[in-house]
């Protein structure tokens, strides 16, 4: 995933509520593959480039609202993005809160690059999105997120399921990995169990994992869950402790710390009055 730069409009929101939306301009060629844990959205204005996804290459076209997801190992290909557009990242806990038709869960987290056909709206839909992004009006973000779980359905009933499409013994072992990270951060998980459901020892594990991804299975693992505790503490009123639990923290201490390293130095209680967003009118 591009990160922002000098040719990148970049917002506040990230590490606030879990998502980011941004305006992404010539942002070149990425020099290694890498994995975030998160569902990323392209949505290229003009020009092209093409992600090496998985083991495979799949090209990213102008006016097409394109998903991937990003804990699959991907890079860019030669000479990289060309073209200005806007890009959002979506936390995984909460996408797979959504119950998408078409098994567009399932189909990418198999590694598949989903693009829908063009569509004249999506323009200027994405642009309001980062607008509202921008907002400190918490009414224009709760809409924000109504309206991408929207797109997202209109995206899965257009594209039904490839059957040509490689599962994930084709995307690599990493890839395999993160699938099952996906399917599983809110049960007990060990590195071991992660290694073996994989094939891998887990010292070889550890040493790919951080090679190809950037980051540590564990913390991996720990954006996941706080990024789903994120979510229930601004759309639920379920006591910290549950969250804690239900996001697959064994109990509150490692919740409170993995929380305050991840969401901002934030506490939960803060987080969630800050941030709560209020029942519609």
């Amino acid at each position: 995933m591009p990160r922002p730069s000098a040719h990148v409009t970049a917002t506040r929101h990230e590490s606030e509520l879990g998502f980011h939306v941004w305006r992404m301009r010539n942002a070149g060629n990425m020099s290694a593959p890498h994995t975030h844990p998160d569902i990323e959205v392209n949505f290229l204005f003009e020009g092209g480039f093409s992600y090496l996804h998985g083991g495979a290459v799949a090209p990213v076209e102008a006016g097409r609202f394109t998903v991937l997801w990003g804990g699959v190992p991907h890079q860019t290909v030669a000479p990289g993005i060309v073209g200005t557009g806007i890009w959002i990242t979506l936390p995984l806990a909460w996408f797979l809160q959504w119950q998408l038709p078409h098994g567009l869960q399932d189909r990418l987290l198999r590694g598949e690059v989903v693009s829908a056909g063009p569509d004249p709206s999506d323009r200027a839909l994405l642009e309001r999105w980062l607008e509202d992004a921008n907002s400190r009006i918490p009414g224009r973000r709760r809409v924000l997120l109504l309206e991408m779980e929207a797109r997202f359905h209109r995206l899965a009933l257009a594209t039904p399921r490839h059957r040509s499409h490689a599962g994930p013994e084709g995307a690599g072992q990493i890839a395999r990995v993160t699938r099952y990270i996906a399917e599983h951060y809110r049960e007990p998980l060990t590195v071991p169990a992660i290694a073996a459901d994989a094939g891998l020892h887990p010292k070889y594990l550890m040493r790919v994992f951080k090679k190809q991804c950037g980051v540590s299975v564990w913390e991996y693992v720990t954006r996941l869950r706080v990024s789903h505790a994120q979510r229930l503490l601004i759309t639920t009123d379920t006591k910290v402790v549950d969250v804690a639990l239900e996001s697959g923290f064994a109990s509150v201490a490692p919740f409170y710390q993995a929380f305050h390293t991840y969401a901002n130095h934030e506490r939960p209680l803060a987080y969630r009055r800050k941030h709560r967003l209020p029942a519609p009118a």
